[in-house]
């Protein structure tokens, strides 16, 4: 799907595929219907033919169709687990830092506010627009190598460090999820099947032998019905881009009930 679909506000986009649906049968039904009635005529089993001969397309279309919308909700839901398991191991490790002695403690804990901020107010606006900053991976290798360069100096605090360095890793792995939704879609390929699919469909309803006022009645609701259908596909997909694309509230939240008390007064 072209890239600018995706910057197009989401209630436009719903508008924007419905219409192009419909328009698409109202054409069909004006312009095409007429040329295929003169290159196929219009025998008495027409109706019978298309039903007998469309049968298996309508199946396998319908299945590509119920295929894609699971797979870009499950897309869609394991980015926004991600964002999640990123908030919590951030938390976990803002709270393990309590336990570190001066200057780490400090250190490490605005390193990881700055983090937050950055990952909130930079990071996330350039998602929405596909793509993802530098900063946040120079962040994340400052916030490593202060807590590699920390000597415990008691069994306890070698035990604190133990599960500190744990939680960094989840936490790592956790962001490292969050950014493959900047580049997780459905396949271009995919995609030109869907709309070649969509094409058929309507010329197949197009071509039925049916009074004007009926067919216009039934193209137009299958139209827009796959016009939504298409249209939650898109929304669903690629999960940070444009508009539809999801927030940072964990993060969010995490700063306002947590990190925010701990920020230096300028």
């Amino acid at each position: 799907m072209p890239d600018f679909v995706y910057d197009i506000p989401m209630r436009q986009l719903a508008i924007v595929f419905s219409l192009i649906a419909v328009g698409a049968v109202i054409f069909g039904m004006l312009i095409i219907k007429p040329i295929l009635r003169l290159l196929i005529g219009s025998p008495p089993d027409l109706n019978e033919s298309i039903t007998y001969g469309t049968a298996s397309f309508s199946l396998f279309y319908g299945l590509l169709l119920g295929l894609l919308t699971v797979s870009a909700y499950q897309n869609n839901a394991q980015i926004k687990q991600a964002i999640l398991n990123e908030a919590t191991t951030l938390g976990a490790l803002y709270a393990d830092m309590a336990s570190y002695p001066e200057p780490t403690r400090s250190d490490v804990k605005a390193m990881l506010r700055d983090y937050l901020l950055f990952t909130v107010y930079r990071d996330w606006p350039a998602h929405r627009q596909g793509e993802f900053l530098n900063g946040g991976a120079k962040r994340t290798n400052a916030m490593r190598q202060a807590l590699a360069s920390f000597e415990p100096q008691t069994k306890g605090q070698e035990i604190i460090h133990a599960e500190t360095i744990a939680a960094f890793q989840s936490f790592a792995e956790a962001r490292q999820q969050r950014l493959t939704g900047v580049i997780t879609q459905i396949p271009n390929v995919l995609w030109y099947a869907v709309l070649v699919g969509a094409v058929i469909n309507l010329i197949l309803l197009v071509m039925l032998r049916m009074r004007f006022f009926q067919q216009l009645v039934l193209g137009t609701i299958t139209a827009f019905f796959l016009g939504v259908i298409l249209f939650v596909i898109v929304a669903l997909d690629d999960p940070l881009r444009g508009e539809s694309g999801l927030d940072p509230e964990p993060l969010q939240v995490l700063w306002d009930r947590t990190m925010v008390w701990d920020e230096p007064l300028s």
